[in-house]
């Protein structure tokens, strides 16, 4: 199917301070979109799997609101791991999170919803809701990402969500990720009001039958990104490929990056972090610059909670060791350190194994502690050109410390290495 009529183009307009406003006008509904079959998500499906717990306390459902099982009484490891991974990339939740999403209501509500979808979109639905950590990953997204949109002018001040609010506005429009929001923020307000399983049953076919083929896309997107670092078999243009190239008319993207995105009251997004009409990209409506900073060549502002910045020449890097840092410390991690020098779980030093080795002992971009005791290090590479180094660092941490996690990332959240030592649960 063909969408109807063609797109219309994005406006924009410069605004103080290095801020653009994006115009969108109302579009013609795009049929192409509203169907989603299980070949498209199939990829993510698969993907999804290799997350779920392979041994351990299987995932037990609320038979009824309010009941009350094992798995209640603290999450398991997986789930942690994958809350703390949302949470490192869309900022603290503003909505209650409870102890754990996975035996909640509004995990229940959703996979109940499939069963009032569309023809359309139903066979793709039942089969992403079938997944217990796509399930959770939809919770966690309602929890941390959408109820943003529960302020007049919803605010997203975090690079990640502000880029990926920007990237779903461009593609799916900006009234139309608004109005996947509040479904979603409706069930969650409605599931946790509810008292019987019929008023439980009622919330689910009010946000089944809300989702039509779009806003299941949407939901999809945010629900994967939040997981690109566990699933990088998925890359990003395998989540992008299901919203089919629609580019507004006039209307070419090189990049999608923004440090800020607010959304105001009529109906238009006021974005920093981007330039229009670079002359570094002619013929191009937007070129991606500066993407942690505000207007072009000003200094962008480091974060120093929890030490001293990595180097002031790489906000972006600076950055993901202080988000990463601060979703851990919401995870309950202990002993967090900052670019400091190596050290086991009992805060021993650690040294090369050959005394004229140098430099003689490594930095972890991050450390911390687990709440199971292990130790977890994480590396970022910044530049492609510095990987052997990076990949050399990432070896020697591993020989001085078998018994830790060791992770190497990109900055854009693609793994490059991990060692999970013999035993230890991961995620």
């Amino acid at each position: 199917m063909q969408s109807i009529g063609p797109r219309l183009p994005v406006g924009f307009r410069e605004l103080p301070e290095g801020h653009w406003q994006l115009l969108f006008p109302p579009q013609p509904p795009n049929l192409t979109l509203e169907v989603l079959s299980l070949a498209e998500v199939r990829p993510l499906l698969t993907a999804f799997s290799t997350l779920e717990p392979r041994s351990g306390p299987r995932l037990r459902l609320l038979e009824v609101p309010g009941a009350e099982h094992d798995s209640q009484r603290s999450a398991i490891d997986w789930e942690a791991r994958v809350r703390e991974e949302f949470l490192s990339r869309f900022g603290p939740p503003l909505l209650p999170l409870p102890e754990s999403l996975a035996s909640s209501r509004l995990f229940l509500a959703l996979q109940l919803s499939t069963r009032y979808m569309a023809d359309g979109i139903r066979e793709a639905a039942i089969a992403l809701f079938t997944s217990p950590v796509f399930v959770l990953s939809v919770c966690l997204s309602i929890v941390v990402y959408f109820s943003a949109w529960l302020m007049p002018e919803p605010l997203f001040s975090k690079a990640f969500a502000a880029t990926l609010t920007l990237r779903l506005a461009l593609a799916a429009g900006l009234v139309e990720l608004g109005q996947v929001a509040m479904a979603c923020l409706r069930l969650h307000q409605e599931v946790e009001a509810s008292s019987t399983p019929q008023e439980l049953e009622a919330a689910s076919a009010r946000f089944g039958k809300s989702m039509g083929g779009t806003y299941l896309r949407v939901l999809v997107t945010v629900a994967t990104f939040g997981l690109t670092r566990f699933i990088p078999q998925v890359p990003e243009g395998g989540i992008w490929r299901l919203f089919p190239p629609a580019t507004p008319q006039g209307f070419v993207l090189l990049e999608q990056s923004a440090s800020s995105a607010q959304v105001v009251a009529n109906g238009s997004l006021i974005v920093s972090g981007v330039a229009v009409g670079s002359a570094s990209c002619p013929g191009l409506v937007w070129c991606a610059t500066n993407a942690f900073g505000g207007s072009p060549g000003s200094a962008p502002r480091l974060s120093t909670r929890y030490g001293p910045p990595h180097t002031r020449k790489n906000p972006r890097h600076n950055a993901a060791i202080e988000d990463e840092l601060a979703a851990r410390e919401a995870a309950g991690h202990t002993d967090l350190r900052k670019n400091k020098p190596q050290v086991d779980e009992r805060g021993t030093r650690l040294f090369e194994q050959s005394p004229t080795a140098r430099p003689a002992f490594r930095r972890p971009d991050v450390s911390s502690i687990r709440p199971d005791g292990i130790r977890h290090n994480i590396n970022y590479v910044s530049n492609s050109r510095d990987l052997k180094r990076e990949l050399e660092a990432f070896e020697a941490m591993k020989r001085a410390d078998l018994d830790a996690i060791h992770e190497l990332y990109l900055l854009d959240g693609t793994l490059v290495r991990r060692h999970v030592p013999v035993g230890v649960q991961f995620p």
